[in-house]
């Protein structure tokens, strides 16, 4: 499977996830450690709509008392919000919301097939007004394109405006397959970026003075509207 349109149309549904979760959640060494959902691939992507495997999970987390943390870019999260607001009043939860960027042109490029980023802010706030904890995740921060001081602080205003509790960051990581179709957008969208990127990601990750330029600069922004804390790493700058 490739990097480009396997990603989007080769969908694996493992229609048994949750009765194997809830039979490692019953082991007597289960210590209800939170769980993350969706770090590796959105758990609400469209075929959730008909399996449902999301929400039964999530029932399953909650009947064992085990607090989950989970970050998507789908509106479809609203369905769950009388599940997500039984756990924050149990074990806990937290959801974060992707937001790349406020820029409709650039939201289509980067984010094609999602949600709009002020509908995703929409049903955030919705969840929030619902005793859901919420925070929104800046990321990827993509160099030349997203990267710049106004377009971070249009995403933490809008956080702060629809009720995020967090503001979390990272910039772009490149994996080899990743990186080859990666590249290939650049050159087709944003062709005057290819050198500079050419040059700043020899391996997987942008070279360090950069990450520590955008940590500086994150540090700001969130002092300034107020976030003090980049909760997804798990520190103060």
């Amino acid at each position: 499977m490739n990097a480009g349109e396997d990603f989007a149309t080769k969908i694996v549904v493992k229609t048994n996830m949750p009765e194997v979760l809830r039979q490692e959640l019953g082991r007597r060494t289960w210590t209800r450690e939170r769980v993350a959902i969706g770090t590796a691939t959105d758990a609400y992507q469209p075929c959730e709509g008909r399996y449902q495997l999301t929400r039964r999970c999530l029932e399953a987390l909650r009947d064992f008392a085990t607090p989950v943390s989970i970050v998507t870019k789908s509106t479809l999260i609203l369905r769950d919000r009388e599940l997500l607001a039984a756990l924050a009043q149990g074990p806990g939860v937290t959801v974060y919301f992707t937001i790349t960027t406020l820029d409709p042109e650039h939201w289509r490029l980067i984010e094609p097939g999602t949600p709009p980023p002020l509908k995703r802010l929409a049903v955030m706030r919705r969840l929030s007004e619902a005793g859901i904890p919420c925070g929104v995740f800046l990321a990827p921060i993509l160099p030349g394109i997203t990267d710049s001081s106004e377009s971070i602080e249009a995403v933490a205003a809008a956080a702060r405006d629809h009720g995020a509790a967090s503001f979390g960051s990272a910039v772009l990581r490149l994996a080899p397959d990743v990186k080859e179709h990666y590249f290939g957008f650049i050159a087709s969208s944003f062709p005057d970026l290819l050198p500079r990127y050419e040059r700043a990601y020899a391996g997987t990750n942008i070279k360090a003075d950069y990450q520590a330029a955008i940590a500086r600069r994150l540090a700001r922004v969130r002092e300034h509207y107020g976030f003090a804390a980049d909760i997804m790493h798990g520190r103060t700058d």
